[in-house]
């Protein structure tokens, strides 16, 4: 939508980003609650599923199960292949009519880069912060690296020197183990912006008119950043409503709902109602002219 002459577009004091990220933990509203809750069921379950043998294929000793019963390679490997495409449609349908919920609700990743975002901010002041994040993050990546592995391979076989794929597994394991670190250490969540194929594809296909953070020109702000600074996306949610939906920030956003939390704490110590908001609250004040509903 072209720039109306009329109207005068706000200028943000650009934020200095510290090299310490900040990292919310504790969810303020029911929506963030809402969502730790959902991301570690989905943890709990991609364990699971491979542990209960609902679905778990072993290459190592050709042994493969769906539901608790041996079967064989091919029909469990048509399992899996329906299993993808499930997930793959209603990620789609969900982030064509709702947002990006997957990077910012499901994805198991996203939950350890949001992990590693808490132990960078709360080590921030640690004489040997860069030490103990090294250590974590590789305890997370091998840690993610045998639940992966666990679906495909029995992981006895890391302890089986005599097993013939012995070599293979541990191979396999130093490799993804590295590049998890890599992900997890130098990446983050620009992993998800640049790298990740689903974050790509949904960065393309998200909506403007989907859920989204809203700035209530209505509303005081107090130039805290704090909102962007909170940000695991490195986006400005103040500014992303008047920006083109691409790169504005739309595409983008994960909805994890950070920074309407941060936003809510900040503005509750002036007493004052928060200005960033979701786009589905009732009585907004829309920083952009609405667009004529009869085009």
């Amino acid at each position: 939508m072209a720039k109306p002459t009329f109207f005068d577009y706000p200028e943000f004091r650009e934020t200095k980003i510290p090299k310490i990220r900040l990292a919310h933990v504790k969810p303020v509203t029911l929506y963030t609650k809402y969502r730790w809750v959902v991301q570690a069921l989905i943890v709990i379950s991609f364990v699971l599923v491979p542990v209960m043998h609902w679905l778990k294929l072993d290459f190592t000793n050709d042994q493969y199960w769906i539901l608790g019963r041996e079967v064989s390679m091919m029909l469990a490997l048509q399992a899996v292949v329906v299993l993808w495409l499930g997930t793959y449609f209603v990620n789609f349908f969900e982030n064509y009519f709702v947002g990006r919920l997957l990077c910012g609700w499901i994805c198991p990743w996203g939950l350890l880069n949001r992990l590693g975002m808490i132990i960078n901010h709360k080590l921030r002041r640690h004489k040997h912060r860069s030490l103990i994040l090294v250590i974590g993050n590789l305890i997370f990546s091998a840690t993610a690296t045998l639940v992966v592995m666990n679906w495909v391979v029995d992981l006895k076989t890391l302890f089986m020197p005599q097993h013939p794929y012995f070599a293979y597994v541990w191979g396999a394991f130093g490799l993804l183990v590295l590049l998890g670190f890599v992900v997890l250490h130098m990446l983050g969540f620009k992993f998800c912006e640049g790298f990740c194929p689903f974050g790509m594809y949904l960065t393309v296909v998200t909506q403007k008119n989907s859920l989204r953070i809203t700035f209530d020109s209505g509303r005081a702000c107090v130039d805290c950043g704090l909102c962007t600074q909170v940000c695991p996306m490195d986006l400005s949610p103040r500014e992303m409503d008047f920006k083109d939906s691409m790169n504005g920030g739309f595409g983008q956003c994960i909805l994890c709902g950070d920074c309407i939390d941060v936003c809510q704490n900040r503005m509750a110590l002036e007493g004052l109602p928060a200005p960033l908001r979701w786009n589905t609250e009732q009585e907004i004040i829309p920083l952009l002219p609405l667009e004529n509903s009869s085009r």
